[in-house]
């Protein structure tokens, strides 16, 4: 006969088991981040297949499926295959806090809103990602560690200012690190976006919003985008 005593503490060792893991954030993706230049995402694993979008160096890259020649990705919200050799081990990297109003963001004990708050950080705040998740970030700033949203941190170069807050404009010049004399300057931010015109390295510009791999511009009195691969202070 089985003891009811007994029954009940496994019930509830079970239980509790089951809580722990249920709570856990959802931070168990792998990452990579892109090398070597832009890479195109295509739609099968084929150097045939459909592009749907070329990314720059350092991006970085969720991986769903690795492979020895090719991975299957998801990046910016789409999903497809990259090469994988072009695939580099995600390291700890440096974010930035970006808020669109310029109010701090919140330092929390967990992955929600529900989290209790440790602190909070003004924009331009330079972070350090341990890991990687979708919505939120885990991370470590100014020797306290918890948990950001991740729409609210950008990558940016570290030779940049990142004292302002995100909706400040500032100049910077176009650059090619690939070698080429010009950039494109185009109407959305996105490589199928329509090229407004084709610009020499070297011309100035005022980068009006940035982005991690876009920022809205204005050249010679006209706003479009840039690659912010494509961009030096």
């Amino acid at each position: 006969m089985r003891n009811p005593k007994k029954y009940v503490r496994t019930v509830s060792a079970a239980l509790c088991s089951l809580l722990i893991l249920t709570s856990v954030p959802a931070l168990a993706d792998t990452y990579a981040t892109v090398q070597g230049g832009g890479l195109n995402l295509r739609q099968t694993a084929s150097t045939q297949a459909k592009v749907l979008g070329q990314y720059p160096t350092g991006t970085w890259i969720a991986i769903l499926e690795k492979g020895d020649t090719w991975s299957h990705v998801k990046v910016n919200g789409k999903t497809g295959y990259m090469m994988s050799k072009y695939l580099a081990p995600a390291t700890n990297s440096t974010m930035y806090v970006s808020t669109n109003t310029g109010v701090g963001l919140n330092l929390r004990t967990g992955p929600s809103m529900d989290a209790a708050i440790i602190t909070s950080f003004q924009p331009g705040t330079a972070v350090t990602v341990l890991k990687r998740g979708r919505g939120w970030h885990y991370v470590s700033v100014s020797g306290e560690k918890g948990y950001m949203g991740s729409q609210y941190l950008v990558e940016r170069k570290k030779n940049e200012d990142v004292g302002k807050p995100d909706n400040g404009s500032f100049q910077a010049k176009l650059y090619n690190p690939n070698g080429g004399r010009i950039v494109n300057f185009r109407q959305g931010a996105g490589l199928n976006a329509k090229i407004i015109r084709a610009y020499p390295v070297g011309t100035p510009v005022t980068v009006l919003e940035e982005g991690a791999n876009w920022c809205r511009v204005r050249i010679e009195g006209q706003t479009g985008y840039v690659s912010t691969y494509f961009l030096k202070r």
